[in-house]
């Protein structure tokens, strides 16, 4: 059954990195190309997926992307995001949390 748990556990981290990773680079072309009705990915959203899971990509990416590097909401809290996020898998992982 741990098995499953950790198989689960990590599949669910990639994917929420990867929706953030994909969140960001739409947000980034909508506003590259100025269409003003595709804009709807903000902060917000951002930083719920962020704190669902997917703060190192989205953080590693918005340097890569050179994306809003100037916001300082998402420049202090996907740090400390991150560091939640990697508590809590650590909790998971060596069995922290009671199933």
């Amino acid at each position: 059954m741990p098995t499953i748990f950790y198989i689960i556990l990590i599949v669910y981290i990639i994917s929420i990195n990867f929706y953030g990773i994909l969140m960001l680079y739409f947000q980034k072309k909508a506003r590259e190309k100025g269409d003003e009705e595709n804009i709807s990915i903000g902060d917000s959203k951002l930083l719920l997926a962020g704190a669902l899971g997917g703060a190192t990509g989205i953080f590693i990416f918005m340097f890569i992307f050179k994306y809003r590097l100037k916001s300082v909401v998402l420049m202090v809290l996907m740090p400390i995001l991150i560091s939640i996020n990697v508590y809590l898998t650590f909790l998971a992982l060596t069995g922290g949390f009671v199933i």
